[in-house]
């Protein structure tokens, strides 16, 4: 068995290791993200994507009427490849270059309609697990993951997203198999905040 990493491992990795120009080719992604998305939150809604990298994701809903997006990343790298890749989004977009952890308690609690991940909650490491409840503090009223909820090595943690957000007050309203988004192994799921 491999020896488990160290947060500062973990975090190292992901600042050096982003491939802002790998991640923005996979628009089949944000596609089926968009898709989900339209189906719950209104074009006025405010966003907030952990770990937007390049900001392939948060282009997409951009491009589709969502003009009130939040993203959060580590990568200093994926920031600056924004500014060229997407530069109307660069603009127009809160991008918050950090660590979640450094920055998920400053956010206001209620802050945003949807709060959502890809590929991202997966690579958090345990001794963060506590973001999670972060998150769903902040989160108005949706809340969508796309993970791979099974694989585990060294930058994988596996969890069943079910359990831990309605233990924080949500319920799933959707779940399904992300193939058709170039997504094979990985898990949508979509909760909404109880009493909204």
């Amino acid at each position: 068995m491999t020896e488990r990493k160290k947060l500062k491992e973990i975090h190292d990795y992901w600042v050096k290791s982003s491939t802002p120009d790998l991640y923005a080719q996979r628009v089949e992604r944000s596609e089926f993200l968009t898709k989900h998305v339209k189906k719950y939150v209104a074009k006025k809604g405010k966003v907030l994507e952990v770990g937007c990298n390049v900001g392939r994701n948060l282009n997409h809903l951009f491009s589709h009427g969502y003009k009130d997006v939040t993203g959060i990343e580590i990568s200093e790298q994926a920031v600056k490849a924004m500014k060229k890749t997407y530069p109307q989004l660069a603009k127009k977009a809160n991008i918050i270059h950090s660590p979640v952890e450094n920055v998920i308690k400053k956010l206001p609690t209620d802050g945003f309609d949807l709060v959502f991940s890809m590929a991202v909650l997966e690579h958090i490491h345990p001794d963060s697990d506590w973001i999670l409840e972060e998150i769903a503090r902040i989160s108005g009223e949706y809340l969508i993951t796309i993970e791979a909820e099974t694989a585990a090595n060294w930058r994988f943690f596996p969890r069943n997203y079910k359990e831990i957000f309605e233990k924080y007050g949500f319920r799933q309203v959707e779940e399904k198999s992300c193939e058709e988004g170039g997504l094979e192994h990985y898990t949508l799921r979509v909760f909404k905040k109880k009493g909204k």
